[in-house]
């Protein structure tokens, strides 16, 4: 245990519509404490974590040179060495013909958990030259550790330049994305990244298949491919000069897919996300096509128009795959059904002409049944072509789908060329992105989605070392927003129990893991009731006694709430009013109308001004919860009346002196007469000049402009008339007129 978290950040982007310029713009219900921190569970490796996995509640985590196996509470149960290795080593076995040198990090490139014939994992290393590793977890009943029973997963161990036709030559140094598909038999589907540049990390000239498909031999000592057909490579031509990079794996329904960022042609220095969708059933890559897909976000969310202005997130840099589950919110949202998967797919603007991505984020969410009807709809339309980088033409292709879209089991036992098709599809599938306000100056690195209390609740990591929670809903703000590390969190994954609100998700940074519990790690850093009420349920926060607390943080239960918070008046504007006037009156304060819901509710509020009903305007242009503007209306009980304020918030009441009704008069004016251009500074003199909010001086039919303004005296600049002629003088406020009793006279200037 370790202490943790110098700063929490809350950020609430969507409580503030507009700002009036009366009221206090530093709303309460951003105000923080950062210095509040948090005791978590953590580990530290021995060198930088890159992956981590879990199996029946073991956490098995892939750094450079290590694999370890923590407990749910992140103690080392076991770890394993994988390096540092000779270059010519593989599992650290050194053909007999090698010479010597000098030794380099073994990198987990994949770590792939698999539970068929017994539990097993595969941990795949840099320095391995492309074989891996498995470890067996258990035999019969009995657990092992992560170093008990682990061999190198092949069946020779050949030299480092090894044939590229070698099954058991999995991963590239470049990156490589493992899913395992579980049938009858251990399916490996693997994507093998080519980055231009890189060079090999062992430095060797291996060099795996681009795609491919292979599955474990009976005899559990290496891999075999199905035939020859059970893999594709980028075009010889392309070898190191093309940009593929695969980011993520999932399996869905009857399909397998890949999610790739890559250049957006052979010949082109313009990248984007692919998705690439494969059948799982078939035992070659039979049925392969490709798609482009972009995270989008425009000013105007409801409705676009070709003409709005949009800002495209191409670079993917993490994705996670879940069931919609009982989210009923969800469900609606994106209309889905809850068996349905859902990618969350985080992305970030690209710099130009490069893959790298700039420090600004979006994050989108799609249903795999619309994607699923994307691919099928283009390919019906024929928005198909050849995809180059495999087959080395860009020719348009059509294939008909009525025999083998659904992915026929039985057909995938086919070796031939028919019923097969290879495809990359013109047409991009845009999103928008799923909540109010792009990630500006954040660089998503790792997501993870989990329901808790039967909410959608996404976890993501950033590049400078935070975790951010936020609860998946169109509009929803972000409710964590916590430092873990100055360093890039590089993998999370989530550590669920039986009841899930006891679970946690894990992120890594650098060579540090923190568990994180899925509510959030407290509610100490939300200093004020409406923050702490606006915190979603998932959090389990609540009011009691001045503080944000969990219930049972709360000395008596029956004070904590999570409905209501009491109302406070902080100002009120204008302080008078004139007698049967129309004045607008400005209270600005916290907590008005306040549920958790998010939705300003006039049912629930009431306000009285000087001991009249004041009645609530339209709540369109001003801060909910923090500002209200009502008309009050004057009962004839001017001597009575009073000066109070009182806002009724639930069954909750605020009160301040603040507001009085007053009769506006005009005793005298000075000068009387001036010149016919104008521009005469004209004194009047009187009682309760100021009151109300929209004074206006006349001067005949044309307005005399407000110099200075107190409540016995205000000054104007008197407008050009014709000569010899005598104008009324007259004040306006808030409907309510009042006349000098002199006029004022225009003579020749």
């Amino acid at each position: 245990m370790t202490l943790l978290l110098p700063q929490i950040v809350l950020l609430f982007w969507a409580l503030c519509p507009s700002v009036q310029a009366y009221c206090d713009t530093s709303l309460e219900t951003s105000k923080l404490n950062f210095s509040v921190t948090y005791t978590l569970p953590t580990f530290t490796a021995d060198f930088p974590i890159q992956n981590m996995v879990t199996l029946d509640g073991i956490v098995y985590v892939g750094a450079v040179n290590r694999i370890y196996a923590l407990a749910p509470n992140l103690t080392k149960l076991s770890e394993y060495h994988t390096g540092p290795l000779l270059a010519n080593e593989t599992c650290g076995q050194t053909p007999m013909s090698a010479g010597n040198s000098n030794r380099m990090d073994n990198h987990n490139i994949a770590l792939v958990v698999e539970n068929i014939y017994d539990k097993g994992l595969y941990s795949c290393g840099s320095a391995d030259n492309g074989v891996c590793r498995r470890h067996v977890l258990d035999e019969g009943d009995v657990l092992k550790t992560v170093d008990e029973s682990v061999y190198c997963f092949t069946d020779t161990v050949r030299p480092a330049q090894g044939p590229s036709g070698d099954p058991n030559v999995v991963v590239s140094p470049s990156g490589s994305q493992v899913l395992n598909v579980e049938s009858n038999v251990i399916k490996f589907f693997v994507g093998n990244s080519e980055i231009p540049g890189t060079g090999n990390v062992s430095g060797n000239a291996m060099h795996p298949h681009t795609l491919s498909i292979r599955k474990m031999k009976t005899s559990q000592n290496g891999f075999t491919f199905f035939s020859t057909l059970s893999h594709m490579d980028l075009i010889p031509s392309l070898r190191g000069n093309y940009y593929l990079r695969y980011i993520y794996s999932f399996h869905s329904g009857p399909f397998t897919y890949f999610l790739t960022v890559q250049q957006k042609s052979w010949d082109s220095q313009s990248y984007h996300t692919r998705i690439v969708r494969m059948c799982s059933s078939d035992l070659v890559i039979r049925r392969y096509v490709e798609m482009p897909i972009e995270c989008i976000s425009t000013k105007k969310r409801r409705r676009r128009s070709p003409g709005d202005e949009k800002k495209v997130f191409n670079i993917l840099q993490a994705a996670h795959v879940t069931k919609v589950g009982n989210d009923v919110e969800l469900q609606r949202q994106l209309k889905v059904e809850e068996g349905d998967d859902v990618l969350f797919a985080a992305f970030a603007q690209g710099q130009t002409n490069s893959p790298e991505p700039t420090p600004n984020s979006a994050v989108c969410v799609m249903s795999l049944k619309n994607l699923n009807h994307l691919f099928k709809i283009y390919m019906q339309m024929c928005n198909t072509r050849d995809p180059y980088h495999f087959t080395s033409s860009n020719k348009t292709s059509c294939y008909n789908l009525s025999s083998s879209d659904d992915c026929d089991p039985h057909e995938g036992i086919h070796e031939g060329k028919e019923g097969m098709y290879r495809l990359e599809v013109f047409n991009p599938a845009q999103r928008l992105e799923f909540w109010h306000k792009d990630l500006i100056n954040t660089l998503v690195t790792s997501i993870n989605v989990v329901p808790v209390h039967g909410r959608t609740v996404a976890y993501l990591g950033t590049a400078d070392g935070r975790h951010i929670q936020v609860l998946v809903s169109r509009f929803a703000s972000p409710h964590v927003n916590i430092r873990l590390d100055s360093r890039p969190v590089s993998a999370s994954v989530a550590l669920l129990d039986d009841t899930v609100s006891d679970g946690a998700v894990l992120m890594a940074t650098g060579d540090k893991i923190t568990k994180i519990p899925l509510i959030g790690p407290g509610c100490g850093q939300l200093t004020t009731c409406t923050s702490c009420l606006l915190s979603s349920k998932v959090t389990q926060c609540g009011w009691c006694d001045g503080r944000c607390t969990r219930k049972n943080q709360c000395p008596s239960s029956s004070e904590w709430t999570q409905d209501h918070c009491t109302p406070v008046i902080t100002k009120v504007s204008p302080a008078s009013g004139p007698v049967r006037g129309s004045t607008t009156v400005t209270v600005c304060g916290n907590n008005f109308g306040f549920d958790k819901t998010e939705n300003f509710k006039s049912s629930m509020v009431s306000v009285e001004v000087a001991g009249t009903p004041c009645k609530l305007i339209r709540q369109e242009n001003v801060n909910r919860w923090t500002e209200m503007q009502c008309s009050p209306v004057f009962n004839g009980n001017f001597t009575q009346s009073g000066h109070t304020v009182k806002v009724t918030s639930g069954h909750k009441v605020a009160k301040m002196e603040a507001f009085k009704f007053v009769d506006p008069v005009i005793h005298n004016i000075f000068p009387t007469f001036g010149p016919k251009s104008g521009n005469t500074m004209l004194t009047i003199r009187g009682a309760f000049l100021d009151t109300g909010n929209k004074p206006e001086v006349t001067v005949g039919k044309a307005v005399c402009e407000i110099q200075s303004l107190a409540s016995t005296m205000l000054t104007c600049k008197t407008p050009p008339h014709s000569a010899g002629s005598e104008q009324p003088v007259k004040l306006t406020v808030d409907s309510v007129e009042r006349h000098a009793p002199l006029p004022f006279t225009y003579n020749e200037d």
